[in-house]
């Protein structure tokens, strides 16, 4: 089945990969890439505060690169692509060409929000890839703060039709990654990306041939916003791994993944 789709995504190598994922797989009509406003060096309070947060987010970008690589968008398929700056998503022009392209879907990949009018404009059909398990970790920094919280059962991906909510519209599927002894914060993340890419796709597919059941959220939870974030919750997070937090896991996995209750769909 053909699948004609607009990806909205952002612009770091995770994004890119993504992209020319969802490019091999379906019809891609255009992506539209929307620089990241995050500053992380603003929650910075001394020099100490700023060389950790700035050590993190460069092992990141590390681990990005070599997990995602220089990513040619294009040559997956050659969809054209538009580079527009925070927020660019829901100018009326972009949100125009988008509707032009006569997409069946638009699938949502590390934009900012996304407002009324674009949502308007592709009602019912709008697929977003949030990185983190909702209704648990909703927000910003989502497969960071489980780590904080010695949590790593929660580290995943929701598939969900997207609403005005921050991460509250109906559950498509959860993804999980596999959890290796060895993992560190950056492992678990890029391996859930790559999970959820091949999920996403399908769920496009799924979406346009009407096999698609999604599920209400439930209450409860933790929102996590951007300004939550400090060199502190980096160092706490370091501490859960050294200290064991992953092969304590793995050794009560069956009981701890049990408190989960997860959204699976059907192979396609």
């Amino acid at each position: 089945m053909s699948v004609r789709v607009v990806v909205l995504t952002s612009t770091f190598p995770r994004h890119r990969w993504v992209a020319a994922r969802l490019a091999a797989a379906l019809d891609v009509a255009g992506v539209w890439q929307e620089e990241k406003s995050f500053q992380p060096l603003r929650y910075a309070g001394n020099d100490d505060e700023q060389r950790i947060i700035g050590e993190h987010f460069a092992a990141r970008d590390a681990s990005e690169a070599a997990w995602f690589g220089a990513t040619d968008i294009a040559a997956a398929q050659g969809p054209r692509t538009h580079r527009v700056p925070p927020g660019g998503c829901n100018d009326p022009g972009e949100v125009a060409s988008m509707t032009r392209l006569a997409p069946d879907v638009v699938l949502v990949f590390g934009t900012g929000i996304l407002k009324r009018d674009l949502i308007d404009a592709f009602a019912g059909r709008i697929l977003n890839l949030h990185l983190g398990l909702s209704p648990y970790y909703r927000g910003a920094g989502t497969n960071f703060w489980p780590l904080v919280n010695r949590e790593p059962e929660y580290v995943g991906a929701t598939i969900h039709y997207l609403d005005e909510g921050i991460d509250t519209g109906p559950i498509i599927e959860h993804v999980r990654p596999e959890i290796l002894p060895a993992d560190g914060p950056h492992d678990l993340g890029n391996r859930t990306i790559v999970a959820a890419a091949e999920r996403l796709a399908a769920a496009a597919i799924a979406h346009v041939a009407g096999r698609l059941h999604a599920v209400p959220q439930w209450s409860g939870g933790r929102l996590y916003q951007r300004k939550d974030f400090s060199a502190s919750a980096v160092v706490r997070m370091h501490e859960q791994f050294a200290s064991g937090m992953i092969p304590e896991y793995l050794a009560r996995r069956t009981a701890r993944d049990a408190r989960l209750r997860l959204v699976r769909t059907p192979p396609a």
